[in-house]
Order: structure tokens, then sequence, then C-alpha cells
């Protein structure tokens, strides 16, 4: 039932939004290459991203940028400066994006940008998914010793020997409420797409800096949860929030753009 579970994530995580993608654009009458742009905004944020953490890393460090000293206090605090880099990163490439690389600038473009950027985050949980899967049934079974015969050397064979244990540990449960997560994300992503594009198409700064702090939030309250891990009651919240708050932006913003 577990690997069944995993393979049920892995086709949910790779396939709904490109099939999503696919059902609306010819509904819209849109190119399906603008789902593709939307993994390159990912992608691109992503590089962005790492860019950007190792130069604050480096000043943090220095101690040219000071540190909380309280514990709660630093968790905050890294979870807050990951949740607003991640969203301006996004946000960023969105723009570029939407006034550059694809046309006509409206909702429905942004909501496909946004199954493209979400979707390749889900994307690449389908493929780290499914690279656990190989390491745990390959290592099943196998002690330390084995997994250092296999080529794991020390830590990194413990490390791996705990990856193992608790994958097959985890509930078929565990795994589908894994991926309703990630794809509660993806809906996050779609009205953050046509929120920007309905800023972009209005002239209105205003849709752009919601998008922005609707973003900013959840991050850092993923961020949050990833270092303190409080439940799962909060983190079923935070991601329904995530969904909810993406999915009725992209409700709000097209129902004004047909007034």
């Amino acid at each position: 039932m577990l690997v069944a579970a995993h393979v049920i994530q892995v086709l949910l995580l790779g396939l709904a939004p490109w099939l999503l993608a696919r059902t609306f654009a010819r509904r819209w009458e849109r190119p399906l290459a603008i789902f593709g742009v939307g993994l390159l905004c990912f992608v691109f944020a992503e590089v962005s991203r790492i860019g950007i953490a190792r130069g604050l890393g480096a000043l943090f460090e220095s101690g040219a940028l000071p540190l909380p000293t309280d514990e709660a206090a630093l968790v905050w605090t890294s979870a807050i400066v990951a949740g607003v880099m991640t969203s301006l990163t996004d946000q960023a490439l969105r723009v570029i994006a939407l006034r550059r690389w694809v046309e006509p600038t409206d909702e429905r473009t942004g909501a496909l940008l946004g199954l493209g950027h979400g979707g390749a985050e889900a994307l690449l949980t389908a493929v780290l998914v499914l690279g656990m899967a190989t390491i745990a049934i390959v290592g099943r079974g196998s002690s330390f010793d084995e997994l250092e015969a296999m080529g794991f050397e020390g830590r990194s064979a413990v490390r791996v020997g705990m990856k193992v244990l608790a994958w097959w540990e985890a509930s078929p449960s565990d795994a589908l409420l894994a991926a309703g997560q990630q794809l509660a994300l993806v809906g996050m992503h779609v009205g953050l797409g046509v929120a920007v594009a309905r800023g972009i198409g209005r002239r209105s700064f205003g849709w752009i800096a919601v998008a922005f702090v609707v973003q900013a939030g959840i991050a850092s309250l993923l961020s949050w949860i990833a270092a303190k891990t409080p439940g799962l009651g909060v983190e079923l919240a935070v991601h329904g929030g995530a969904a909810l708050l993406g999915l009725g932006l992209a409700l709000i913003a097209t129902r004004r753009a047909r007034a």
C-alpha cells in the first residue's frame, strides 16, 4: 500500500498541473508554451535564490548583518528572510515573463504561468520522491555495514539509513497528504500568477504588491514549520490557507476583469 500511495503521489505531482494546463490552454485558446515559461520562471527563481542566499550568508557570517541571539527570534528571522526572498524572486520572474516572454497579458495567461511555476515545484518534489524510493528499495533491510559496502561512507550511511527507515515507516496516508499539500501550493501559484498578470495588464502595482505579501507570508510560515515542526494541524492550516488565498485571488481578479 505504501508503494502504491507513493506511485499515486508521483503521478499527481508530475502530471496533474500539466494536464490542467493543457485542458485550459485549449479552452482559452492560449499556447501551452506559457506553461513551459512558468517552469523556466521557477528554475530561474531558484538559481537567483541560491545566489542571494550565499550573499546573505556571507554578510551574516562577517557580522555586517546582525542576527538575533534568542533562538525563537532567530528562527522567525530566518523564516521571514527566506519568505521575502522567495516571494521577491518569484514575483520578479513573473513580471519579466509577462512583460517580455508571453502574451497577451491577461488573467488566463497568468493562470497558465502560475500552473507552470507551481507545476515545476511539484515535479521537483515528485523527482525527490522517486529518488527516495530508489534508495529505500535498494537499501531495504540493509545494516549500516551493508550500506557502507554499497558505497555510502560514515555519516552518509547514517543519513541514508535514517531516510530508508523513515520512508518505510511512513503511512500511505502521509504520502497522499503530502501530494495534497503540494497541489495546494500549485493553487496558490495560480492565484499569484493571475494577480500579477492583472496588475501588469491594468498597470496596477497594488495587485503585484498583494501577490508579494501573500506569498511572503505563506513562504515564511512554511520555513518556520520546517524548522519547528509544530504539528500536522498547523501544516494543514497553512497549506489550506495558501490554496484558498491563491484561488481567491484568481477568482477576484477574473471577476473584476469581466466587470
